[in-house]
């Protein structure tokens, strides 16, 4: 797929296919068609050919959005009545069902599910566990974390929309840092998150080194370094039992040079024309 030249499309120069559209819907269509005759015969049922698979993609991944939107209400409301009611919103708002109507096959068709499902992982990575004290991590932030990073990867391979995901991520959790609500749960679901998501991005053609050069993803890419530099007073903090005012003096002692030099080293790059423009 990835080596593909259509020697129709733009003609006479042609276009190679695998390296400049996002692959996610067409290897996920690919991998249902396959994996079909080894269950569908479990169902007393025939297996569909490629093309009809296609055509109901966009119907099967809408149900599939609705769900794991349920899910994310669920999980910040606290309530499956809440989950369920925000489901069967998702079911029928012309918005979505315009992207997920049988046989319109685009990349939007996926891209919901996967935008929905990454911010779900997110969410229950932060769900609180009262089994730890002290802002330590949690199991849930290490296993949810990993998670979202794997969600957040399919969403790149199947939507250009990734960048806002990305984004919202890296508001939210500086936003919790800003609110005072840091705690090694967040650093741990934050950083797997970041930087298997990142690791993952950059293996999709139409992406490449984007995750770290483009300047709209350059907040995200601040937000994982800050958070180093928090978790790494956090730790001190429980090592030295260290006081509050003591716990902000050390934080502003390690962020001013960290700043400068993050400063010293963009005006550098950029004079190297390393950053790419705003989309």
């Amino acid at each position: 797929f990835f080596h593909w030249f259509d020697y129709k499309a733009w003609y006479p120069l042609g276009r190679p296919v695998g390296t400049t559209i996002y692959p996610g819907m067409q290897i996920t269509s690919v991998a249902i068609w396959r994996a079909m005759p080894h269950y569908m015969p479990l169902l007393g049922l025939q297996p569909m050919s490629l093309n009809d698979v296609c055509c109901m993609v966009p119907a099967w991944f809408g149900i599939t959005a609705s769900v794991s939107l349920g899910a994310l209400t669920a999980e910040c409301s606290g309530t499956w009545s809440a989950g369920v009611a925000a489901a069967a919103i998702m079911a029928v708002i012309p918005a979505h069902t315009m992207r997920s109507v049988a046989g319109g096959y685009d990349n939007e068709s996926i891209a919901l599910t996967a935008m929905c499902t990454t911010f779900y992982f997110w969410t229950r990575a932060l769900r609180p566990d009262p089994a730890v004290a002290d802002g330590r991590a949690t199991k849930a932030s290490v296993v949810f974390g990993v998670l979202c990073g794997a969600a957040y990867v399919y969403m790149v391979a199947a939507w250009g929309g990734y960048v806002f995901v990305v984004n919202m991520i890296g508001v939210h959790a500086a936003a919790l840092c800003a609110c005072g609500r840091y705690t090694s749960k967040l650093h741990r679901a934050y950083s797997l998150f970041y930087v298997i998501g990142t690791l993952g991005a950059t293996r999709v053609p139409p992406v490449n080194w984007a995750p770290v050069r483009n300047l709209e993803q350059m907040g995200p890419l601040l937000a994982f370094v800050g958070m180093q530099l928090l978790e790494y007073v956090e730790v001190q903090r429980r090592a030295r039992k260290l006081s509050v005012l003591q716990v902000q003096l050390l934080r502003a002692k390690l962020a001013l040079p960290i700043a400068l030099a993050l400063v010293g080293a963009a005006a550098l790059l950029m004079q190297f024309g390393y950053f790419g423009p705003l989309s």
